[in-house]
């Protein structure tokens, strides 16, 4: 494997950079990171990945699935990554992935998970393992011609060798987004897919947050009955876990400047008012996940006030996406500690992010861009040990 070579030249990666980036990864960064990779770089035939997740394999192996633009116009192939409109969320997008054997420092070569069968793109993994072995795997299929976007759920029994073919899940009408790496298995047995819905798609749209649920390991799936909801553009992108109550703790992406929280006390049939954590963040996607070990959770975040909440006359609440942060919490989300900074570049972009625990190790993947690209991005991957997460700030 080859080494990054770290050249910068007027905020660009030069080509040299964006060819070896996938080969291999830095050693410990500044930030206490034992690890650093770009795992898909920047380039004119994919010119974007995001919406990724890491999930555990037999054999000790780790697949990385992720949402891989490209591109259909002769015209986009000379493009660089700060030309033109760039790839927009409607954008061609497959689901592909990559294999790693080493916990994470190298990875193999592209498959693809799932091609794209709608008329835009495919996107927003989920892999679930079931008691029994097999494995779910949910995903969105966009088609804004038809004003859709419609969440598909298929299953393998083979270690995501072969796959049955895939279901729609959501109920009919409107947009259903979902987000990679939320959907979960309660204690109880039902399968919770976070999601936010939307009638219309674009300007003037408002999203209301809710589960889809299933009691049958998948075959047959319920939208919440009281969904959460909020001012502005509404209540998005809710990032969840389970409570030691058994209750339901949701996370809210908002256009209000902060983080608002809800719980359900019925396995996500029904939420309460969201309320105002005192965490602010712009409009952006956030992930709770329990700690092994400790049972704490950690909350990853863009820890943030929005441009829009800032200045007189700033428009945009979904900026700035930088720093992405940690935060620990020991009272069921109740409070929050231990700030620490994942990645803290002024003028970049990191968000959306993921993480999943290897023995003492959180594999942290997020997408990484200058603020002035055209929407196109990286995807990267950090390792931390547990403990850094509880480590002092420095």
């Amino acid at each position: 494997m080859k080494p990054i070579y770290r050249t910068y030249k007027s905020g660009q990666l030069t080509r040299r950079a964006l060819l070896s980036a996938a080969a291999a990864g830095t050693a410990a960064g500044q930030r206490g990171e034992l690890f650093e990779l770009t795992v898909c770089p920047w380039t004119p035939e994919n010119p974007r990945h995001d919406h990724q997740l890491i999930f555990p394999l037999s054999g000790g192996r780790l697949l990385l699935a992720w949402c891989e633009y490209y591109v259909r116009r002769p015209s986009a192939i000379f493009r660089d990554q700060y030309s033109g409109r760039g790839s927009t969320d409607e954008a061609p997008c497959r689901i592909s992935g990559r294999i790693s054997k080493d916990n994470g420092r190298t990875w193999s070569g592209k498959i693809t998970l799932q091609d794209n069968i709608a008329a835009d793109n495919v996107k927003h993994p989920n892999l679930l393992r079931l008691p029994s072995g097999e494995i779910l795997f949910s995903f969105t299929a966009r088609s804004m011609s038809a004003g859709t976007l419609r969440v598909y759920l298929k299953r393998s029994r083979d270690e995501c060798e072969t796959w049955d073919e895939p279901v729609e899940i959501s109920p009919p009408g409107g947009f259903w987004f979902t987000n990679a790496d939320h959907a979960f298995r309660h204690t109880s047995g039902r399968l919770i897919q976070p999601t936010h819905w939307g009638k219309i798609y674009g300007t003037g749209d408002h999203y209301e947050a809710l589960v889809l649920y299933s009691d049958d390991d998948g075959k047959n799936w319920r939208p919440s009955r009281v969904r959460m909801d909020l001012p502005k553009r509404g209540a998005e992108e809710p990032a969840m876990v389970e409570l030691k109550d058994g209750s339901i703790l949701a996370l809210l992406r908002t256009t209000l400047g902060r983080i608002y929280r809800s719980v359900s006390k019925d396995r996500g049939e029904t939420w309460a008012t969201p309320e105002p954590a005192e965490l602010p963040s712009p409009s952006s996607a956030s992930c709770l996940k329990r700690i092994p070990g400790t049972g704490d959770l950690l909350f990853l975040w863009n820890n943030a006030t929005p441009y829009a909440l800032r200045a007189a006359g700033a428009a945009r609440f979904h900026l700035p996406r930088n720093p992405l942060t940690s935060a620990i919490s020991r009272d069921e989300g109740r409070t929050w500690s231990n700030f620490k900074d994942i990645e803290r570049r002024e003028g970049y972009i990191s968000a959306y992010p993921s993480v999943t625990f290897v023995g003492k190790e959180a594999l942290v993947g997020y997408y990484h861009a200058s603020e002035s690209m055209s929407r196109d991005c990286e995807l990267k991957l950090k390792i931390f040990p547990v403990d850094w997460f509880y480590s002092a700030a420095r």
